[in-house]
């Protein structure tokens, strides 16, 4: 894994480099071999060969011909084709985590199957022009090999051809009972090609899904034409197949998102009649391309009218109330779902029965069951013993740690004075001992009069790097006019606050890569009655590799490697992050301060899955509200006011 700036932008898939760089090793169980930091850019010493030179020019070509199109469609059209999903908008990536439509937006099974599916129709005949019934698979396999090179033969892609490729000899009645044991054949196949699909969610998701499909698609579609009507009947498979899916996906979803999706069905069901015409648009677009770049681009805007329509439906039922319910975290969440959806397949029609003869009983009964299941707020607040609270200050950070009683130290202030304010009053916090801005941006600066208010405090910390200049300037005014002192903190500092320590390991030095604001942040591993904290600012993946290093093998930080509790995640979980020293920390909690329906796509899909895929839990102040983390090291609580 490396970690690169820059000048490694250009580097291209397949090319042969060399660079100078210092390895590190990788955390017992990472599906890496070693960690590299490279000093300066790579020198190429190899180009790719003409299979993937021709398949790059392909992809170049589909991503020139959709530059013009609308944001939407020029994000989630490449991903449905060659799995680029680099420019859809943050938004419209959240909108489909929340719909259960994230496996459109890159290459899937299902995407695979259309492609198969389109060429077996073509073969039928065009015109007058017919392919053998014999040589029909074969020509559909050669544009399966054609469409895996194009969007790249990854692990995912690999395994999206498989599971395809399975999910249709599933559908195939003269095939049926082939179907599990084909899946079962690739699966073990795959994970003996690349074991560390093990642990892929996405490999999880997909397996389950097919699973889904061979074991339920059939009868739960025959079921439900039964009871529509007569005309639409024949609708009973392709509403059984999202369902089915869907039921057998969702305990791994939980990890992922710590919710259950109910208009992920209803999301699925709307966009499956548009994902065939925008795949197959989309791949004939990359061709034409190749000979007419024009006329790609006019064929471009037709594929836009169904790729708009899957991102309409996607925004559309993710602002839908109660789209998403509330659930348990964690492994304990999974569990749970995964036994109540295994109690309703066993006896569901013991209780479809009951319902028509005891509606009122059955009633009752779910009721009951939602009230068991369903989570309720924290009461009374603040929790008796609370060690540390994440302020709902919106997009941003307003931190704070208990010390004695009625005093507390504040790390980062939100944006507005009075929402920081609010929240103190409601921690009880009558004294600050220590103010700490991890930066000067505004959403960790901005609400710097609000601790100030009525209060006394004792010192404001900040960073050496005073940019933004204009903010700087203000946080010294501002605690100037209340006569509070300002120090600089550096890496090496320790600070002290009755039974709170705090190690200061970052900034060392000005690093000009990234945001250099955001990599100057202020970054504490806090102590607090035994629990163990890291607060990570918003550092960036430069400034957390040197962070990382640090905490790797500074003696001076012997020990604290491994050993947090809790991971306050850097910059609202933005995608920019060193995956390496959040591995490191080997916390069981993290908490994300962002805010709601941010403009950002904070946090990100991605730093979601990689937090609960190093076995943490997940809590969000957007989701959650004000969270308060009691307990010591090792038993780690939380409470929530939502």
């Amino acid at each position: 894994l490396v970690f690169a700036d820059t000048s490694w932008r250009d580097v291209s898939w397949h090319q042969r480099i060399r660079a100078a760089g210092r390895l590190a090793p990788a955390q017992p169980g990472d599906d890496v071999v070693a960690l590299v930091n490279p000093r300066g850019p790579p020198t190429v010493v190899g180009e790719p060969g003409p299979v993937e030179r021709a398949a790059e020019h392909v992809r170049a070509g589909l991503r020139r011909a959709v530059s013009g199109l609308p944001a939407d469609a020029r994000g989630l059209l490449p991903g449905l084709v060659i799995g680029d999903t680099s420019r859809t908008p943050p938004d419209l990536t959240q909108a489909m985590l929340a719909t259960g439509l994230t496996h459109l937006s890159a290459v899937s099974g299902s995407n695979v199957a259309v492609i198969i599916t389109a060429v077996m129709l073509l073969c039928r005949g065009v015109g007058t022009l017919t392919v053998p019934r014999r040589l029909r698979p074969w020509v559909a396999g050669l544009a399966l090999v054609g469409f895996v090179v194009l969007a790249r033969p990854e692990p995912s892609v690999l395994r999206a051809g498989v599971m395809g490729a399975i999910g249709l000899l599933g559908l195939s009645a003269s095939r049926r009972r082939a179907g599990v044991p084909a899946l079962a054949g690739a699966v073990v196949v795959l994970l003996c090609a690349d074991p560390w699909l093990a642990r892929s969610y996405g490999f999880a998701l997909s397996t389950l899904a097919t699973l889904g499909l061979l074991l339920f698609a059939r009868s739960w579609g025959a079921g439900i034409g039964r009871v529509l009507p007569e005309r639409l009947s024949s609708w009973g498979p392709a509403i059984a197949i999202p369902i089915a899916a869907q039921v057998m996906c969702g305990p791994v979803v939980v990890l992922l998102q710590g919710s259950v999706t109910v208009i992920g069905v209803v999301a699925n069901l709307a966009a499956a009649p548009l994902v065939a015409p925008a795949t197959v648009l989309g791949v004939t677009v990359a061709l034409v391309a190749l000979v007419a770049p024009p006329v790609a681009a006019v064929l471009a805007w037709v594929a836009a009218l169904p790729t708009l329509g899957i991102a309409w439906v996607a925004r559309g039922c993710a602002a839908v109330p109660w789209g998403q319910l509330p659930w348990p975290d964690g492994a304990p969440g999974a569990l749970l779902l995964a036994a109540l959806s295994l109690a309703l397949l066993l006896t569901g029609r013991w209780w479809a029965a009951q319902l028509h003869r005891r509606p009122l009983a059955v009633a009752a009964a779910g009721v009951l069951l939602a009230a068991l299941v369903w989570p309720t707020p924290q009461l009374a607040w603040p929790p008796p013993g609370w060690r540390f609270v994440a302020c709902d200050v919106g997009q941003g950070d307003g931190l704070v740690l208990a010390t004695p009683h009625g005093h507390a130290v504040v790390v980062d202030s939100g944006t507005e004075p009075a929402v920081m304010d609010a929240c103190l009053d409601r921690l009880q916090v009558e004294v600050v001992d220590a103010v700490v801005l991890t930066h000067f941006h505004a959403d960790h600066a901005g609400g710097l009069p609000g601790v100030l208010e009525d209060r006394r405090v004792g010192v404001v910390y900040v960073t050496p790097v005073a940019e933004p200049a204009a903010m700087a300037e203000a946080v010294h005014r501002e605690a100037a006019a209340d006569g509070v002192p300002v120090h600089e903190l550096r890496a090496g500092a320790e600070l002290r606050w009755g039974p709170v320590t705090a190690d200061v390991l970052w900034p060392e030095e000005r690093l000009d890569e990234g945001s250099v604001p955001n990599n100057a942040s202020i970054v504490l591993a806090v102590d607090t009655h035994g629990l163990r904290l890291l607060l990570t600012g918003d550092i960036e993946r430069e400034a957390g590799a040197r962070v990382r290093e640090a905490l790797a093998s500074d003696p001076a930080y012997r020990g604290l490697a491994g050993g947090f509790d809790v991971l306050k995640v850097s910059h609202h979980g933005s995608s920019n992050r060193d995956p390496g020293l959040v591995a490191l920390t080997g916390a069981d909690l993290a908490v994300i301060s962002v805010g709601e329906d941010n403009d950002y796509g904070h946090p990100a899909v991605s730093t979601l899955r990689m937090l609960r895929g190093d076995g943490m839990t997940v809590v969000r102040t957007d989701r959650s509200g004000d969270v308060a983390v009691l307990g010591g090291h090792g038993h780690v609580r939380v409470a929530t006011r939502e």
